[in-house]
């Protein structure tokens, strides 16, 4: 999928992709390497380039990397080189993975796209339509939408006005209301000793069947991987999908609901106006949330939750 949205500019020696970046090289280790792809460390393998920030357990860091080079800091180094890895040590491993993330992948360019092309569906006026992109018979786009290169809509679908679609695969009998964003990165930053460091998104979305979506809602794509949206659920006026976030089918979420990154929530999931989710958590099968809930720890199936924290 990530090929679908993204230009690959490696592979890249890895010598080239730490050029003025604040690491330490081993010396007499790098040679001629090549990096093919930037992944998390529990998802590298060889030609991979990867990071280790710490914030997980360092036995995992050794059960599961294979990259072939790792950003780390000192005391993690020895575990990357036990497993036959470089070790890239630097005090902001996160922040400096940041910016070889920039220098392996770019988004594709909108090009020129001729809208003659679309004469089965209905396209408003100041449309822009990206290259790749296909609509099903049926759907209509309203003025000032923006649908993004190689995206994929499906049929009947309904687009409002100033809408932007981009890294999504959407499926029939979508509504997706006036002035919402699908599809842009999410809130990754990076801390470093120069301020915060924008990561950059490599991820997409997929919108499953009969889903409507409010005014001004936005859904993140994913960092890496997908942010997922079940069929037939139901998003209120400015809720906000964090990336990588994956919802179950037929869930309901009032206005400005709020769910933190790389959160799982299940199917038929309510959640009342303002209810907010850290990030990571889990919401079971059938739960509630009543309204302006924080939650801060994982809600089982069936239960309904209140309060702040809930």
């Amino acid at each position: 999928m990530r090929e679908s949205f993204y230009r690959r500019l490696g592979p890249r020696p890895l010598r080239e992709l730490l050029e003025g970046l604040d690491c330490q090289i081993p010396k007499g280790k790098i040679g001629d390497m090549l990096i093919e792809h930037a992944q998390p460390f529990d998802r590298a393998s060889t030609g991979d380039i990867s990071y280790f920030d710490g914030r997980r357990k360092a036995k995992d860091l050794g059960a599961k990397s294979r990259a072939s080079a790792c950003l780390v800091r000192a005391e993690h180094a020895q575990v990357i080189e036990d497993n036959d890895g470089v070790a890239i040590i630097c005090d902001y491993p996160r922040a400096q993975f940041a910016h070889i993330i920039s220098r392996l992948y770019r988004p594709l360019d909108y090009g020129r796209h001729d809208l003659a092309g679309y004469a089965h569906i209905d396209v408003g006026p100041g449309c822009v339509i990206g290259e790749g992109a296909k609509i099903g018979k049926g759907s209509k786009i309203s003025a000032n939408a923006v649908i993004g290169p190689n995206v994929v809509i499906g049929e009947n679908c309904r687009i409002g006005a100033n809408v932007v679609v981009e890294f999504c695969h959407m499926g029939d009998n979508c509504v997706v209301q006036h002035g919402a964003v699908i599809g842009a990165a999410g809130f990754g930053v990076a801390p470093s000793d120069k301020g915060g460091v924008d990561i950059p998104h490599l991820g997409h979305v997929v919108i499953e069947d009969n889903v409507s979506i409010g005014c001004l809602t936005t859904i993140d794509r994913g960092m890496f991987g997908k942010t997922h949206i079940g069929k037939g659920c139901k998003f209120d006026n400015q809720v906000q999908i964090g990336h990588n976030v994956q919802i179950g089918p037929h869930c309901i979420f009032a206005a400005h609901v709020g769910i933190s990154g790389s959160c799982v929530i299940g199917t038929a999931v309510v959640m009342g106006g303002q209810v907010g989710l850290a990030d990571h958590l889990s919401v079971g099968d059938g739960a509630t949330m009543a309204a302006g809930s924080g939650a801060m720890s994982d809600v089982p199936a069936g239960e309904v939750w209140s309060g702040v924290p809930a």
